[in-house]
């Protein structure tokens, strides 16, 4: 049995998050590098939805009509912190 894990969740246990809501509390330092991580993958237009749940629960902003646009602004949201 495969079970799929959502964006947010592999970012939580990339990051070594006790918990999910622990992605909120990032150093500085820590979303420079989650930043790096996320830049490196390839946005799929089927994990919109994914990519969008990350960045409205991480960055508080709306969503974006194609995966790649929010990769781009999570990305960037997280590099200026």
């Amino acid at each position: 049995m495969v079970v799929e894990q959502s964006l947010l969740d592999l970012m939580a246990i990339q990051m070594k998050c006790e918990y999910l809501s622990d992605l909120r509390f990032l150093s500085p330092e820590q979303r420079r590098y989650l930043a790096q991580k996320l830049d490196r993958l390839t946005p799929r237009e089927e994990d919109l939805r994914d990519w969008n749940d990350a960045l409205v629960y991480l960055i508080d902003t709306e969503p974006e009509e194609t995966a790649a646009a929010a990769k781009e602004k999570l990305v960037d949201s997280l590099r200026d912190a």
